[in-house]
C-alpha cells in the first residue's frame, strides 16, 4: 500500500514539474539566467520559447470565427466585398503585426541578450 502512495506521489510531482516547465514564467526566469551568465544558446533558446508561447496564445485571437468572418452566400463579387475587405484587415492588422514582430525576434540587434517582446495590441482598437 505504502508503494502504491509514493508511485502516485511521484508522478504527481513529475506532472507538476512537467506543467511548471511549459509555463511562461518558467521560460521568463530561466531567460533572465541565461542572460545574467551570458549563456548564449540557452538565452536564444527561451527567448524563442517566449516568442512561440506568445505566438500560441496569439492564435485565437486571430480565428476566424472569432473574428466574425462569415462567408457570403452570393457569388458574386459585390456580395464577397466586405468580407474580403475584412479579412483584408486582419491580414494587415496589429494583431498580424504583432505576430510579425514577434517571429521577427530573432533578427533585433541585441538578440539574444538585449531584446523587446512587442505589446499585445488592443483587442478593444481591433473592433
Amino acid at each position: 500500500m505504502k508503494d502504491n502512495t509514493y508511485k502516485r506521489l511521484a508522478k504527481a510531482e513529475a506532472l507538476e514539474a512537467q506543467r511548471r516547465s511549459e509555463t511562461m514564467e518558467f521560460f521568463q526566469e530561466r531567460y533572465e539566467v541565461a542572460c545574467e551568465e551570458q549563456n548564449e544558446e540557452d538565452a536564444a533558446m527561451f527567448a524563442r520559447l517566449i516568442r512561440n508561447k506568445l505566438l500560441e496564445e496569439s492564435d485565437n485571437e486571430l480565428a476566424f470565427d472569432r473574428l466574425g468572418l462569415v462567408a457570403p452566400s452570393g457569388s458574386t463579387f459585390t456580395a464577397w466585398l466586405s468580407f474580403l475587405k475584412k479579412l483584408g484587415e486582419v491580414l494587415t492588422g496589429a494583431w498580424a503585426k504583432y505576430r510579425q514582430d514577434l517571429r521577427d525576434i530573432s533578427e533585433q540587434p541585441g538578440f539574444p541578450f538585449n531584446i523587446t517582446f512587442p505589446d499585445k495590441p488592443d483587442a478593444e482598437a481591433e473592433d
